[in-house]
């Protein structure tokens, strides 16, 4: 005999339960879709850091090391949010209704009334796992969430602070420019001479004078040259 009553019964918990496991699906699509986001973030990030790294470290001044402590602020804060987010999609059993021989052995002889009353208290018991289950999954979402809100800000004010540094470094660059041209100018050696350095001392020189060996050698012709005269 149909029960109207127990029938309703079974469609109210089976509905609830299908709507638990509904929520369970939506959790990990948000969760896929924010862990793919702040993956791209992370590295176009990465990228801007790359090049405009060179303005903020070494860090030497108090605006250079408040640029370091931020973009190190704004890269646990991903790192947090990654953890989040990858935890909560992790593999996890989540309850069914039965459906297997054992089931239709001990079922088939009962009545729908009592086989409707056993199904909802059967979904009753899942729904409950299926809310723990959804329930750490929501929390750990709603973590990696909060840790994306402060990454972006975090990340927002870097890219204000490389800007400034930036616009700093270019401002300062033509003031180094002129000092160090003031400094080459200063440098330079003066074209003026300086009349106090002593001149060099003359030396003098015989011009007709003939070297010890010349005159040897003019001697030794010379005698040789009377010889053959005579």
């Amino acid at each position: 005999m149909k029960s109207d009553k127990h029938e309703f019964l079974y469609t109210y918990a089976r509905a609830a339960f299908d709507d638990e496991l509904q929520r369970f699906r939506n959790i990990e699509d948000k969760s896929a879709k924010y862990l793919s986001l702040l993956s791209v973030g992370i590295v176009a990030y990465s990228i801007i850091l790359r090049f405009y790294s060179d303005l903020f470290f070494p860090a030497e001044s108090f605006l250079q090391w408040f640029v370091c402590i931020v973009v190190g602020i704004t890269y646990l804060a991903f790192a947090s949010a990654w953890s989040f987010l990858y935890r909560a999609l992790s593999f996890r059993e989540m309850p069914r209704l039965p459906l297997d021989e054992k089931f239709i052995d001990n079922y088939e002889p009962e009545s729908l009334p009592t086989i409707h009353f056993a199904l909802t208290k059967t979904c009753s018991e899942a729904l409950k796992y299926a809310r723990e289950g959804n329930s750490e999954k929501s929390e750990l979402l709603i973590k990696g969430y909060k840790d994306i809100a402060i990454a972006m800000w975090s990340l927002t004010l870097s890219v204000i602070l490389i800007v400034s540094s930036s616009l700093i470094t270019e401002r300062n660059m033509p003031m180094s420019e002129n000092e160090n041209s003031e400094s080459q100018n200063q440098s330079e050696p003066s074209t003026e001479p300086n009349k106090e350095v002593p001149p060099p001392e003359v030396t003098f020189v015989l011009d007709h004078a003939i070297p010890e060996i010349e005159r040897g050698k003019q001697q030794i012709n010379e005698s040789g040259s009377k010889s053959s005269n005579k």
